[in-house]
């Protein structure tokens, strides 16, 4: 009996340990072009500051040839994510009846949304990348008009899967529809 007083709480941590492994990675995250900007750009502001405000820490030289060498390495992350972004076509959203913000990329098969996405929750909220200049205009969703899934959540960073097409500089909108509402909630133009 004592042995299995002592089996029980070790089993309990040992199923806990990867309660962590659902969430993203920065790695992960840093695969998207708009994210990768963003962080990169307030990595390198950071290190800077440090010197603007002559921080104490600047004095010490070894930590300041590690200061140097991440402030050079993430400026080159966020010019890589720049001239990714000018690759692909992108926008930002707008309110239709419903607080949207925020940008949407489409690149190489793929539909990444920015940091910054933010729009108030509903039932079930789509992404769709469709032809259609303004989805106002027409009997949406029309029949070029990509599902590309629900989304992710109503807050930040995400990316989707956009099956290839052809020519993809015709899929020039993206559109957050409410399926069970039929509703478009918001939607950017994309352009170059």
């Amino acid at each position: 009996m004592n042995k299995l007083t002592l089996l029980i709480p070790i089993i309990a941590l040992a199923g806990c340990a990867n309660s962590q492994t659902d969430s993203i990675s920065l790695d992960k995250l840093l695969e998207n072009p708009l994210f990768a900007e963003r962080y990169a750009d307030e990595k390198v502001d950071a290190i800077v500051e440090f010197k603007i405000q002559k921080d104490p820490i600047i004095e010490d030289s070894s930590k300041e040839k590690i200061m140097e060498k991440e402030r050079k390495e993430w400026l080159a992350v966020a010019k890589d994510a720049t001239a990714k972004q000018r690759a692909g076509t992108r926008g930002n959203l707008i309110e239709i009846t419903e607080y949207a913000n925020g940008e949407a990329l489409y690149l190489e098969d793929k539909l990444y949304f920015g940091p910054e996405l933010e729009t108030i929750p509903s039932v079930e909220l789509h992404v769709y990348l469709t032809t259609v200049v303004d989805p106002r205009d027409i009997e949406f969703p029309d029949e070029q008009a990509l599902d590309l899934g629900e989304l992710q959540t109503p807050y930040g960073a995400q990316v989707y899967n956009v099956p290839h097409q052809e020519d993809p500089l015709l899929y020039r909108t993206v559109v957050i529809w409410d399926e069970k509402l039929e509703k478009i909630w918001s939607f950017a133009q994309l352009s170059k």
